[in-house]
């Protein structure tokens, strides 16, 4: 069990980002994490591969897979899905970058709509609207502030609502300009809110330190704390304990979650 709980320390998380070139993903990413991702290797053949990144803190890494730009005919977006498939067990969590000021996401969605077709968990991904800052009006937004307009604010609530829509997503899509550091903070908390429970702690060790709010932490804290319940349940129940020990194993168990949950800042 020690072994189980210790594994989930040193957890690498492996986490996946689509979307069509220009979407800004590489932005995010330099955005959200601290140190910014390496590359690493291309993994794949031609013009469709995925280009792996790593976030090293200390003896602990973070460990990014940047799929290529979303094909615009039926015939790439085969290949595309097949390689999805590959990658699909080992990734904890899949972000999907759609562009704040793009018209229609029609090759986005066609493309998710065959991944989902395809077997894909729809609360595996989760979808972002990037570059905010460009929502029309664009000449609106205040450089100042770094927030947009009443008029931007407005686009953007009906551009995350279509999104929301159109998708069917299971988490909340937020508008975020990494150029603008525009709600990064909010849509962090989504992040976290969205990984596994076994992940969201090793992922959020790796954040900028501006983006680890109290929210954030308190977030991976229960996530981890649950994922800690889950490996002791998984103990006693694989134990055939007898009725008595196992109501003090349950005593035991509260104080276990507890102590868990007084160090885990030492852990991440």
């Amino acid at each position: 069990m020690i072994e189980r709980i210790l594994s989930c320390v040193h957890y690498e998380p492996l986490v996946g980002i689509i979307g069509k070139s220009g979407a800004g993903k590489s932005s995010l990413c330099n955005t959200l994490f601290s140190p910014p991702p390496a590359p690493v290797s291309a993994v794949g053949g031609g013009t469709r591969h995925v280009q792996r990144y790593q976030v090293c803190r200390g003896s602990h890494t973070l460990h990014l897979a940047d799929f290529p730009g979303i094909s615009e005919t039926p015939e790439l977006d085969s290949v595309y899905r097949r390689l999805y498939q590959t990658w699909a067990p080992k990734l904890d969590l899949i972000v999907w970058a759609l562009k704040a000021d793009e018209r229609a996401w029609k090759d986005d969605l066609r493309c998710y709509r065959e991944l989902i077709n395809s077997g894909a968990a729809p609360e595996r991904f989760l979808f972002v609207l990037t570059q905010a800052d460009k929502m029309e009006p664009c000449r609106e937004w205040d450089g100042i502030k770094h927030h947009p307009s009443s008029h931007q604010v407005a686009n953007l609530c009906a551009k995350v609502e279509l999104a929301e829509t159109l998708f069917a997503v299971v988490h909340p899509v937020i508008a975020v300009s990494a150029m603008e550091n525009y709600n990064l903070e909010l849509w962090v908390e989504a992040l976290i809110h969205a990984l596994p429970v076994n992940s969201s702690s090793a992922v959020s060790r790796h954040l900028a330190p501006e983006l680890r709010t109290e929210c954030v932490r308190e977030t991976a804290r229960d996530s981890f704390v649950r994922a800690t319940g889950e490996v002791f349940d998984e103990a006693v129940a694989v134990a055939q304990i007898p009725g008595k020990l196992a109501r003090h194993l349950r005593q035991l168990r509260r104080h276990v979650l507890s102590a868990i949950r007084a160090v885990w800042h030492f852990f991440f």
